[in-house]
């Protein structure tokens, strides 16, 4: 029998669903590698990136060498070979110029790869999001799913476009410079280099200590796009119920926190700044110290040793610039992650085997059996305690009971939305769990008590399932379910699109969805409160249409209308167990 409510054993039916926001913890190696694959589509890009970074880098690091030693011939004042010092500052110049010319192709392709990465990102997530199973959706909020493919995405692609902007270079740059220092004089750079660990270590420190502001941050971004979602879809409820005030101060907190977390997050990334521009301006002072008290440095020296500090310091001053789009975009990362990382819907039985073709349900009998199913969307809360139910080919069954008692959990169930915890349920003989989902849920139309349509036009709606309908079929399709009048009434008739050249009524919706499922012309069908919306002359209608589309097939009717399931040929009754 059915047992406690199906929207109380859904309380928590994904107890990880809450920390989903958050993202993981840290950012493994593993997710990295994954992110690199992303960028897979793009390896020419990736390849020529890194050319022209290591050309850059090579010329910044020579430039300052060639600059150092034409000082150091330039003699004394009087004795200046113009014709020689002209000769090299042309060289100096070619050498800058195409130095601006790499990191502009460096710029160009990062531009190509962050984008990309973002568009595989975004793919990867669609691409999940259809191998996910129904209970993700039951217990994840739409505008969340949503900011994944918005925010998230394109602040992973804003944290790789500056990091490749500075990745290469700055490796080039770096130890290009070390190398060259050490050459000139290794007791200077002994002096240098720790300046540079303590400005890196200085940097990487703060950074490090602000994830955990940016993880919140993007995840109260979720929650605000949720807010904003459930307000446009429930916009008439809100204004119904003058609710307004109640969802603004909701809105208002949350907008709050929101601004005090990206507050603290920009205060906290733009710290590491500051820190290396002071050690910075030490180190210049140190080199023009000690340049003279270590002694055996020219002045070519000393300028070379300057320019080579300002390309060490600036990329390194340069990240930390960054740091806000780098911590947003490893913030986002683990948000991602968390998405593609769920389990996704349980694979077909190894051996299941199809049995009909698309568009051939001539093989469809209609025999449906449960046998001893018991479900629940927790172990503590049981919807079915050893239910058994026998569906003979060709019957119209009516389901009927309160809300909760799992009338529509009996059809996720049929349509393996989800698997019984104990028992099967079989379809002409054969277990459900050895057909492959596709043909499963191919045998059946359904017509739900949400009605769903596109902005597309209403023969584009009704032909949804049958893309290569013709406008015949669809016409005698929307003739069949009742909707063909006030389709020929419509501004642009089939061409009509609903929601943005007019708005159309719950009951005119639920005839198109009605129409859709006709076109698909299916073995089994269901129909889940399909009547609730319309008035009685609309209701009349349906059933007339769902009467003539069941003849001779097995359909199930789930009402709350005694007029819905007049006719039946058994009536199902449900009930919710009594509390002990």
């Amino acid at each position: 029998m059915a047992k406690d409510s199906m929207l109380s054993g859904m309380g928590n039916l994904n107890p990880d669903a809450a920390k989903m926001s958050d993202g993981k913890s840290k950012i493994s190696l593993k997710d990295l590698t994954a992110l690199l694959r992303f960028t897979g589509t793009s390896k020419i890009s990736i390849i020529l990136l890194i050319l022209a970074a290591v050309l850059s880098g090579g010329l910044q690091v020579v430039a300052p060498y060639f600059m150092g030693i034409t000082v150091d011939t330039m003699g004394e004042a009087g004795s200046v070979d113009f014709t020689f010092l002209g000769k090299r500052a042309m060289i100096l110049l070619c050498m800058y110029l195409l130095a601006a010319l790499f990191t502009w192709v460096v710029s160009y392709f990062a531009n190509v790869v962050a984008a990309k990465t973002a568009q595989e990102v975004r793919r990867a997530l669609s691409l999940k999001l259809t191998k996910l199973p129904v209970s993700f959706y039951d217990t994840h909020p739409q505008g969340d799913t949503a900011a994944h493919f918005i925010n998230d995405a394109d602040a992973i692609s804003e944290g790789m476009l500056q990091g490749l902007l500075n990745l290469f270079t700055v490796l080039v740059t770096i130890l290009g410079t070390i190398g060259f220092m050490v050459f000139i004089s290794w007791k200077m750079a002994l002096i240098i280099l720790p300046m540079a660990v303590l400005m890196i270590w200085s940097a990487t420190t703060i950074a490090k200590k602000t994830t955990k502001y940016f993880k919140s941050q993007q995840s109260l971004v979720g929650s605000i796009s949720g807010d904003v979602e459930e307000n446009l879809y429930g916009r008439k409820e809100i204004k119904a119920f003058g609710c307004e005030e109640k969802f603004l101060n909701s809105f208002r907190e949350k907008n709050d926190k929101l601004n005090k977390s990206s507050v603290t997050a920009q205060f906290a990334s733009s710290l590491p700044n500051p820190v290396t521009r002071f050690v910075d301006s030490t180190t210049y002072i140190l080199i023009g110290a000690l340049g003279v008290w270590i002694g055996g440095l020219t002045a070519g020296n000393i300028m070379t040793f300057i320019l080579y500090w300002k390309n060490f310091s600036k990329p390194i001053n340069d990240l930390t610039n960054i740091t806000t789009q780098v911590m947003a975009a490893f913030a986002s990362l683990g948000r991602v992650f968390a998405i593609l990382d769920l389990p996704e819907e349980s694979d077909d039985a190894e051996g299941a085997k199809g049995t009909i073709e698309k568009n051939e349900n001539e093989s469809v009998q209609g025999e449906v059996l449960f046998e001893h199913v018991t479900f629940g969307y927790t172990p503590d809360k049981k919807i079915f305690d050893d239910f058994s139910l026998r569906v003979e080919p060709g019957q119209k069954v009516a389901i009927i009971g309160p809300t909760g008692c799992g009338k529509t959990t009996l059809m996720n169930l049929l349509m393996r939305f989800y698997e019984p915890d104990e028992g099967r349920i079989l379809i002409d003989g054969k277990d459900i769990r050895e057909m492959p989902r596709s043909e499963l849920r191919h045998r059946f139309g359904m017509v739900l008590q949400e009605t769903w349509l596109l902005e597309r036009s209403i023969r584009d709606n009704i032909a949804y399932g049958r893309p290569d309908a013709t406008d015949e079929e669809v016409i005698a399709a929307a003739k069949a379910a009742r909707a063909h009048g006030f389709i020929k009434r419509l501004p642009e008739g089939y061409d009509t699109v609903p929601g943005k050249d007019i708005s159309l009524s719950e009951g005119q919706k639920q005839l198109l969805c009605i129409a859709r499922v006709l076109l698909m012309d299916p073995g089994l069908l269901i129909l889940d409160e399909a009547t609730s919306a319309v008035d009685t002359l609309t209701e009349k209608r349906i059933v007339e249409a769902f009467d003539n589309m069941t003849r001779g097939r097995t359909g199930f009717i789930i009402a709350h209308r005694l007029s819905t399931i007049a006719g039946a040929d058994q009536v199902i009754t449900l009930g919710k167990a009594k509390k002990p």
